[in-house]
């Protein structure tokens, strides 16, 4: 992999913290495998500095866009000068790119990304249940791609009622035929997703307990961490498999 120089460009990834950040290991060098000289780079920035840190950065011909991830989507969405259809729908980006005269273009891809992998995986089945625990950005995209895709039926948990209904409500204005439920059980799920920010740290609490999951139930992080944490060391012992 490359080192960079002065004619080099930096995608910042900010996050806070930003110790459990893994993706310019992945980044950079599919970056420069499509003979691109850039490089990913983690910023730790605290929420109140975000958009003073982003309006700097963007001044500067080094720096070819950012990434977003936990806790900063909902307020880099506000940051935008424009954003694309996912992160209309989801009121999050975890992505802008920096246009001619510094606009700001932001879009989500935590959505497709997600069901991507669960397709590549074969854990995607829309006729069957799946329940997302959590309902911030990363909760808020899974959903909406997984509606999209044309699941049938959906479950949404989340430790505060608010954010949970408001998405529920958002969802079924949009897709009228999605059966949404937000009661907590697991009996009838063929996909268990974690979107919230449990499991980023080895010392984290469960998002739920392991035990309630029947045998071979799927449970797929959206966080990420890169540890084995506790999360994903007990779902092996229930006999799931994390993805």
């Amino acid at each position: 992999m490359r080192l960079p120089t002065g004619a080099s460009r930096v995608v910042f990834i900010f996050a806070h913290p930003a110790g459990h950040v893994g993706a310019p290991r992945h980044y950079t060098p599919y970056f420069q495998g499509n003979g691109l000289d850039w490089h990913m780079v983690p910023l730790d920035v605290a929420p109140e500095n975000l958009s003073e840190t982003i309006r700097t950065l963007a001044k500067s011909p080094s720096v070819a866009g950012f990434n977003l991830t936990m806790p900063h989507k909902p307020a880099a969405f506000e940051l935008c000068d424009a954003v694309g259809p996912a992160a209309e729908f989801e009121g999050v980006v975890n992505t802008i790119r920096i246009e001619a005269g510094g606009r700001l273009v932001g879009e989500s891809f935590d959505g497709g990304g997600f069901l991507n992998a669960a397709r590549e995986a074969r854990i995607f089945d829309p006729n069957r249940r799946c329940v997302v625990i959590g309902a911030g950005g990363a909760g808020r995209a899974i959903c909406h791609a997984l509606a999209a895709a044309g699941l049938k039926r959906l479950r949404i948990l989340n430790e505060a009622p608010g954010p949970v209904e408001m998405l529920a409500a958002k969802l079924r204005s949009r897709f009228a035929d999605l059966d949404i439920s937000l009661d907590e059980k697991f009996d009838d799920a063929g996909l268990v997703v974690n979107a919230t920010s449990l499991g980023l740290h080895e010392t984290d609490a469960l998002p739920t307990n392991p035990a309630r999951l029947l045998a071979r139930r799927i449970l797929s992080a959206a966080s990420q961490s890169s540890p084995v944490s506790e999360s994903t060391s007990a779902l092996r012992v229930t006999n799931c498999c994390a993805a």
